[in-house]
């Protein structure tokens, strides 16, 4: 028996021994951590609880959650500055136009839709409050730690608060990010150690600053940077790495896209589509990854 397997695990590394004396050895990348970009958001609309409950199912390792707040000071998920474009706001109220999230009172908000411009089948979706999704995922034992982008300055307090009240406010169950640096600078001293905050990066930034002198300013105060996919490459990865900066790239759907990201080392993949990734043995577990992918 002993004989059979050592052949099997021969015939096994056969191929791999042939092809490195044709072509550059190929190199053995790291699992990222999948994160649901607003929920499941390739499935159900996104930024609410039918989105939320779906990307738990499909094991995501986070649920990004974009937090705005209302006119009256509440906590609720969305993405715009507007409410234009996800719900009804249009039609339910014609004389409010630019429709701003934060013009808004929450008893006004919930009167809205935000499900029917996804699909019919989510007509009467509500615009859900930042308690509400983790109550339902409480509720309904849905264990997936929330990734919050902070969309404003300002509300660091009030989401920290509300996180402490539901006990999420601890490592391994909540990570941070957002384009304003004012804002993760007020969040860490209000965290404890160890919860990573993360600078989101836009070309608009890259183009006025280099690389290095831009991972320099954010490594004094985060963990981590977020790279749209654009600007994703091993040159970045790299020059983060060097600076103990995490990785994390926004918002990758494509296989093709995919298979590249793991092969450079990034560390986290934000994606419309949480499930996809679980059948792509590329990013879910150690594998082999051909450098010409590079």
């Amino acid at each position: 028996m002993r004989r059979i397997w050592l052949y099997a695990g021969f015939l096994l590394w056969l191929p791999l021994g042939l092809a490195s004396s044709a072509a550059p050895q190929p190199s053995v990348a790291r699992e990222p951590i999948i994160i649901a970009h607003r929920g499941a958001s390739g499935h159900a609309p996104e930024h609410t609880l039918a989105s939320y409950r779906l990307a738990g199912r499909m094991h995501a390792d986070y649920i990004e959650v974009d937090v705005r707040m209302t006119k009256d000071g509440k906590l609720i998920a969305m993405h715009d500055a507007t409410l234009a474009r996800t719900t009804n706001a249009e039609t339910v109220y014609p004389h409010r136009s630019p429709w701003h999230v934060g013009d808004f009172s929450l008893a006004e908000l919930k009167r809205l839709d935000a499900g029917s411009w996804f699909s019919k089948r989510f007509a009467g979706e509500p615009i859900p409050t930042l308690e509400d999704i983790m109550r339902t995922l409480e509720a309904e034992r849905i264990d997936a730690p929330l990734y919050i982008e902070l969309k404003q300055p300002g509300i660091e307090k009030a989401v920290v608060q509300l996180l402490q009240k539901h006990q999420d406010l601890q490592r391994g169950r909540i990570m941070f990010q957002s384009f304003h640096p004012e804002s993760l600078q007020a969040l860490r001293p209000l965290i404890p150690r160890g919860i990573p905050l993360i600078q989101l990066i836009g070309e608009r930034e890259t183009a006025r600053i280099g690389p290095g002198e831009l991972l320099g300013q954010v490594a004094v105060y985060a963990d981590g940077i977020g790279l749209p996919l654009s600007l994703a490459s091993k040159e970045w990865v790299d020059a983060a790495h060097s600076r103990g900066l995490i990785v994390h790239v926004y918002t990758v759907n494509d296989t093709r896209d995919l298979a590249r990201l793991c092969s450079i080392g990034v560390d986290g993949l934000f994606t419309d589509y949480p499930d996809r990734p679980a059948r792509i043995a590329a990013c879910r577990s150690p594998f082999i990854i051909d450098p010409l992918l590079e």
